[in-house]
């Protein structure tokens, strides 16, 4: 009965994924931040079928997102953070990010077929991400690396460093985690100009404006200027093939100082490829939505830093399944 129960939990996992991210979509969770409500009062606020509704609610409370107290349902104290927009903990835009990936998923056989990634114009997609779908991906950046960031600067000694270039660093989140970390460090939020719009708005609220600056830029095309003590890249590379890869480290060599580190966090597989079982599974996302995605092994990661230069390499763990590959400039 093992192999029946795992088989069993796969093949159906996607029905608890869609009651939460449609319930979440609809504004479900934002409607009870403020307390119980019933099915049919919540489903007049939302304007949603009262029958439909109660039996999702329902379902919700079954594996503990809601809890049911008489006729009505409130949200679980643990999921309630996560869950509410404005939340200081909130995961609600990498979760609608999730949502929109759906789209590209369901096409996973065409993919096979192909070879090619679901263009953005599969249902959900758009011929490209709206200003909300683009601030919802850009924020839930900051919803997956507010932790992992934090992990980082408590990990890594950055008492020696004056500048640091954070390349294709979206919302801005890991620079605004290192430089409150460390008030001898100043950090440059590097990426394309409708993401460092978002970025600057973080830092302002922050109040690290003096510390913390954005430059426009496409990593792809742009070299990134000169005479940084760390170059930091985070959950970029499982967007691109090696050869990109490659390039951004050889464009990091040219922008450090001597002795200077480039330091590559992302999801990263053993050398067999099928361990951790999450970047496995994340290959296959990057394979569905990009050219030439996929998670990168250790030794491809090291391979790839030594060929452009770099050497003494340490790891660090970031979040629970994020690692920091850094290599020291030669």
């Amino acid at each position: 009965m093992e192999a029946r129960d795992k088989l069993d939990r796969i093949a159906a996992g996607y029905q608890d994924a869609f009651i939460l991210l449609t319930s979440l979509r609809l504004g479900v969770f934002d409607a009870l931040a403020s307390g119980p409500l019933a099915p049919a009062e919540l489903a007049a606020r939302l304007g949603l079928d009262a029958r439909a509704l109660d039996l999702v609610l329902h379902a919700l409370a079954a594996v503990g997102i809601l809890v049911k107290e008489g006729d009505s349902f409130r949200l679980e104290a643990g999921c309630a953070p996560l869950l509410v927009a404005g939340s200081p903990d909130t995961m609600a835009s990498i979760y609608r990010h999730h949502d929109r990936l759906s789209g590209r998923w369901i096409r996973l056989e065409e993919t096979l077929r192909t070879g090619k990634p679901v263009p953005r114009s599969a249902p959900g997609e758009g011929a490209g991400r709206s200003p909300r779908e683009h601030r919802d991906y850009i924020c839930g950046m900051e919803n997956i690396s507010r932790g992992s960031s934090r992990d980082v600067a408590a990990a890594v000694d950055f008492s020696g460093a004056r500048r640091l270039l954070d390349v294709g660093g979206g919302p801005g989140t890991a620079s605004l985690v290192f430089a409150a970390a460390n008030p001898g460090l100043s950090c440059v939020v590097f990426d394309l100009p409708e993401t460092t719009a978002i970025a600057r708005e973080m830092i302002a609220a922050a109040g690290l404006g003096d510390r913390v600056a954005t430059v426009d830029g496409d990593f792809h095309v742009d070299g990134f200027g000169e005479g940084f003590d760390v170059v930091y890249v985070s959950n970029i590379i499982h967007m691109l093939p090696p050869r990109d890869t490659a390039m951004i480290a050889r464009k990091a060599h040219a922008a450090l100082v001597p002795g200077g580190r480039l330091m590559i966090k992302d999801f990263y597989l053993d050398d067999t490829r099928t361990a951790p079982a999450h970047a496995a599974r994340f290959s296959v996302n990057m394979l569905v939505g990009t050219e030439g995605g996929m998670s990168y092994t250790m030794s491809l990661i090291r391979d790839i830093m030594a060929g452009a230069g770099f050497g003494g390499f340490s790891v660090v763990p970031a979040g629970q399944r994020s690692l920091v590959v850094i290599g020291a400039r030669s």
